[in-house]
């Protein structure tokens, strides 16, 4: 079973089965310092979890991606709001917009294979000066722990941030880099 075909089985369960702390998720979003009329894209949205979030900040538009039609489904709704538009795509074949000021992948990052060819891909998305975010509202250690015990998912592992670090900081200045027992958080300026 690949990504596209588990996340869509677990879509209609995924709010249950994942609960994301209120708390740590506004700390990200405080941590990411999101400009108001901001074009963001949600690398992943999943369930849309962190698009209530966005909106919160006032965006000019929130274009949030995922591989599985169920989740779309499911983050569809949620939200009526004109402002949002949802996709059903791989990342990686999309290049729709090339001018996005923000970067969000939460709780997605361990499911791309080839990093580095991602984070290539993401450069050209945004404009000078955007930033990338990369977060999960749990400790590495725990989301290991929860996808070693999945046999769909046991070899999707969020490295240490340092790791990630190393290859984002060739196409992004890292800003923030935060790897401990509360959350994972990385973020980076796209160098011109």
């Amino acid at each position: 079973m690949n990504n596209r075909e588990f996340f869509n089985k677990v879509a209609f369960k995924w709010d249950e089965m994942c609960i994301h702390d209120d708390k740590k998720i506004k700390k990200i979003i405080e941590l990411s310092n999101i400009r108001e009329n901001s074009k963001i894209l949600d690398v992943g949205t999943g369930t849309g979890v962190l698009i209530k979030y966005l909106i919160e900040k006032n965006p000019l538009k929130v274009v949030a991606v995922d591989i599985a039609e169920k989740m779309i489904e499911v983050a569809k709704s949620k939200y009526e709001d004109k402002r949002i538009q949802f996709i059903v795509s791989d990342i990686m074949d999309y290049k729709e917009n090339k001018d996005f000021e923000y970067i969000f992948i939460y709780s997605a990052y361990p499911h791309f294979k080839d990093k580095n060819k991602l984070f290539r891909h993401l450069y050209d998305l945004i404009s000078v000066g955007g930033k990338i975010i990369i977060a999960h509202s749990e400790s590495k250690e725990k989301i290991n722990e929860i996808h070693s015990k999945n046999e769909n998912v046991k070899d999707d592992k969020l490295p240490p941030v340092d790791v990630t670090a190393g290859i984002m900081s060739k196409y992004f200045k890292v800003e923030i880099a935060i790897d401990n027992d509360e959350m994972y958080y990385i973020s980076g300026v796209k160098k011109k």
